[in-house]
């Protein structure tokens, strides 16, 4: 769940994070991953505006930012990207194209040395801003989405 002007955030009750937002292909042996559905659908959305099919490869959100343990070989994939690919035995390569930020950051290399030697991982991250929702918005010449803080009436 999301606030809308604020930044507020929760889990809806019942929630799987196995089974995040996504768009799976009808036959793709690639997988694109994303922080957040918004970034996912920007990216779709710059496809179908180059004219490439926005749905021709599997797109995956993890619903929010995966937090990796210190170590490397103590961390776990992030649940719905597990999950993908347990459903998913054609996916060879995946994308990671998480945001461009510390926490995006740690979490690609983290992807990476997992996923390096049984699948073939390309780190993508945005070619401007954080995510590929500012870039997007970049492309568009719109003003980049803020989270507006506002204070609350007591």
């Amino acid at each position: 769940m999301r606030g809308i002007g604020t930044d507020f955030k929760g889990e809806a009750t019942g929630s799987d994070k196995r089974f995040s937002f996504s768009i799976p292909a009808t036959n793709s042996d690639t997988v694109h991953l994303f922080e957040s559905a918004v970034d996912l659908l920007s990216y779709a959305t710059m496809q179908k505006l180059d004219g490439k099919p926005w749905n021709a490869e599997h797109l995956v959100s993890l619903a929010g930012v995966y937090k990796p343990k210190r170590e490397t070989e103590e961390s776990k994939l992030p649940l719905a990207l597990g999950q993908f690919l347990e459903n998913h035995p054609e996916v060879k390569h995946v994308n990671l194209r998480l945001d461009n930020d510390p926490a995006g950051r740690i979490a690609m290399n983290t992807i990476y040395k997992q996923l390096t030697g049984k699948y073939n991982v390309c780190p993508l991250p945005p070619l401007s801003g954080k995510d590929y929702n500012d870039t997007l918005c970049d492309r568009l010449g719109l003003p980049r989405t803020k989270i507006v803080k506002k204070e609350i009436a007591r």
